[in-house]
């Protein structure tokens, strides 16, 4: 069944009805996604479908497109979805005689089949779409889609293709809002900066996990393992210097300086539920010493589902502080006044963990001289970040018990496909697309994620109205 989005479906695929007149410069665009993952609760990623295509839409009014031009249709699986363009191209495009397709652009994500595990990152991550996938089933949408889409750019219409390429089918121009690899390297970076590894030394290393979520029994196990090992390539390209130098340290052992990009498994785990990732973290944390812990200066949770259970984790074995301890100069009411726009958040050198030097003569007490008991451990907290700017984490966010997360910037893509579709349908599009990178000779948008701390709240979810202050419970 073809589902139209109702927040923002101007006209109908359905039966015979009637072409849209097309404005006098822009023309029509007609978009294709697929429908969204999850369903409404605050506890999911801030990028889904449903809400991209309402800002694409009100960024194709904004580029003069007129408001019964712009067609949406959400699909929940690509038979049917190749289905729908199917009906499209002959209904609109094909019964003018040919005519149908000027000033015309279809905008196209392919409805892919997503993994338990990798829906947690959001609606726009880039998958690989192969006709083994699904068997037959699956290849006879695919040469369905390619066949119409193929008709209608003999006809003179555009095509823009968002996500995920669909083999055999090159579109004037594709849009990347962002993959695997770009969502791990994101957060390696972050967490480099926030740790100052640049500045670390071997004698005193950095102790960093990285939570990688994997369900080896899922029903799209090659899905799912694609994108696992290249979120985990991502944050390697950035850790593994580190490691390999010895700076940087996995407190499990489940990674060495010896460890490359092929050695995702080692840190993969099942997370099916939150307990999955509180009860991971704990067996990695572990000691068999009554009342001591493992230092921990860092966690990758690779989302923002697993970052919750990572916290929900550290705080059942006693972990204490916030990333506020690791950044003095930041305090709650430092973050509540800069998202009230009374001041800007300072940054201040992240200082080094207490190690104090430690001589046990055998009753736990230093043996140094001055008598007093000391930890062999540090139970201080990490700094946790994740990705998806899940609604409910964010009071973590602002309490430091997370300190970053992320989204693909919902805004500027639909912003600059509006004007990708303006200019293709103005015969414009050399001009428009001559600035982007070519991938496989497609011109190819692909804008940088936004990394979200405490200090840039305001200025990066709440401004851009991506959430609310209510939202955030603030």
């Amino acid at each position: 069944m073809t589902i139209p989005l109702a927040a923002c479906s101007h006209s109908s695929t359905d039966g015979a009805s009637t072409t849209a007149t097309p404005s006098a410069t822009n023309g029509q665009v007609a978009m294709f996604v697929p429908t969204d993952s999850f369903t409404i609760s605050q506890n999911v990623p801030i990028n889904t479908w449903n809400r991209l295509v309402e800002a694409t839409s009100d960024a194709l009014v904004e580029h003069g497109f007129a408001d019964d031009a712009i067609m949406t249709h959400a699909d929940a699986d690509l038979d049917r979805q190749s289905r729908s363009i199917e009906t499209y191209v002959r209904d609109h495009v094909q019964r003018d005689d040919g005519r149908g397709g000027d000033g015309r652009t279809l905008v196209v994500a392919p409805a892919v089949r997503t993994a338990e595990s990798t829906k947690y990152y959001g609606d726009y991550a880039t998958q690989t779409l192969e006709s083994t996938d699904g068997g037959a089933k699956t290849a006879e949408a695919l040469n369905r889609t390619v066949a119409a889409l193929d008709r209608a750019k003999s006809a003179g219409v555009h095509v823009v293709v968002l996500s995920t390429r669909i083999p055999g089918f090159t579109p004037d121009a594709f849009v990347s809002i962002c993959d695997a690899e770009q969502i791990g390297r994101m957060q390696a970076q972050q967490l480099v900066n926030k740790l100052e590894l640049d500045k670390t030394s071997r004698d005193n290393p950095k102790r960093i996990e990285i939570m990688l979520p994997f369900d080896g029994e899922a029903s799209h196990p090659d899905d799912e393992q694609r994108f696992a090992r290249d979120a985990f390539k991502g944050v390697w390209s950035v850790l593994g210097t580190y490691f390999r130098a010895g700076v940087v340290v996995s407190p499990s052992l489940k990674l060495s300086a010896s460890s490359t990009e092929d050695d995702w498994r080692a840190v993969a785990f099942q997370a099916r539920k939150s307990d999955d990732v509180v009860d991971e973290i704990k067996a990695r944390l572990h000691t068999n010493t009554k009342g001591a812990f493992t230092p921990i200066d860092g966690v990758i949770s690779m989302n923002d589902f697993v970052a919750d259970g990572v916290i929900k984790g550290l705080k059942a074995m006693g972990y204490v502080g916030t990333a506020a301890d690791v950044n003095p100069s930041i305090t709650i009411g430092d973050v509540l006044g800069n998202i009230a726009g009374r001041r800007d958040v300072q940054r201040g050198k992240a200082p080094e963990p207490t190690q104090a030097p430690q001589i046990d003569d055998g009753d736990g007490r230093d043996a140094s001289g001055d008598g007093e008991a000391v930890p062999v451990t540090s139970n201080r907290w990490p700094i946790v970040t994740g990705y998806g700017s899940y609604v409910s984490n964010i009071p973590n966010i602002v309490d430091g018990k997370q300190w970053m997360t992320g989204l693909a910037d919902r805004n500027g893509n639909a912003s600059g496909l509006a004007g990708i579709c303006r200019a293709l349908n103005r015969n414009g599009a050399k001009a428009a697309l001559e600035h982007f990178n070519t991938v496989d000779g497609v011109p190819t948008m692909a804008l940088p994620l936004i990394a979200v701390s405490a200090g840039n709240l305001k200025a990066t979810l709440i401004d851009p109205g991506y959430i609310s202050l209510a939202d955030a419970d603030l």
